[in-house]
């Protein structure tokens, strides 16, 4: 009789469960399609050049969850829409001038290797969008990790300069230390976007909300063209402006 034995390995713990040595988990036969990029509307709430100056002045840094509980196979997020929500944002950047923009990649762990300093929009596009490839499992949910790592990565501000970290994932875990690393960060400069598919941030929704964020947005589905906008709207919303009305979409 062959030996079986397969280890699972959780957060804190390793379990030891019965099962044949042979049967390894394989890949799906096809790589889910990623979401396409939504275009956002227009920028709106100040006169043209006012609201290119201010975006002019933007330091975005896009903080993505890339724990094992958002990716595919059986993640809750297979066609990367969150990506596609950076993408849609830094078009909207691109289209009234630019600013500059990062990228963190993070799970339980936000490796440097996979991450980007800010850079001009305009200058290293390319750049960045090589830098939102979708990238592999990270491990568990610790968003503290994804700020650690953002603090690392920021250039000192100039006076007139405005910060804006935008934290995408899907609220499975708070992790460790995450109330702490916010107070580190220049106040109200954190909006997150939590695509909960519990209903109640797994039942943990009141500790996220008592966290001091700029913004805090609550969805319930991976959906491309939501998750975009709840995205735009909180860069909107870190300068001061709002995304125009757009007849296709409800903003809230």
């Amino acid at each position: 009789m062959s030996s079986w034995l397969r280890v699972y390995r959780v957060r804190g713990l390793a379990a030891s469960v019965p099962g044949p040595v042979n049967q390894v988990p394989q890949p799906p036969a096809e790589t889910p399609r990623p979401a396409a990029m939504v275009r956002l509307p227009d920028l709106a709430g100040a006169p043209p050049r006012a609201v290119a100056d201010r975006i002019k002045h933007l330091v975005v840094l896009f903080l993505i969850d890339d724990s094992g509980s958002v990716q595919p196979p059986h993640g809750t997020d297979p066609h990367a829409v969150r990506y596609a929500a950076c993408r849609s944002v830094l078009d909207l950047m691109r289209r009234h001038g630019g600013g500059r923009a990062g990228v963190v990649h993070w799970g339980d762990t936000a490796p440097a290797e996979l991450a980007l300093a800010p850079v001009s929009v305009r200058r290293r596009w390319r750049r960045l969008q090589r830098a939102l490839a979708v990238r592999p499992q990270l491990g568990c949910t610790d968003p503290a990790v994804a700020l650690a790592r953002a603090r690392q990565l920021l250039p000192a501000l100039a006076a007139d300069e405005k910060l804006a970290v935008l934290l995408l994932t899907d609220a499975q875990d708070l992790g460790v230390g995450l109330n702490r690393e916010l107070a580190l960060l220049p106040p109200a400069s954190v909006h997150l976007v939590a695509v909960d598919l519990s209903g109640d941030c797994w039942g943990q929704e009141a500790a996220w909300r008592a966290l001091p964020w700029a913004s805090f947005t609550r969805l319930d589905r991976f959906d491309a063209t939501d998750t975009a906008f709840a995205s735009g709207a909180a860069l909107a919303q870190a300068i001061g402006l709002e995304l125009a009305p757009d007849s296709n979409h409800s903003n809230k």
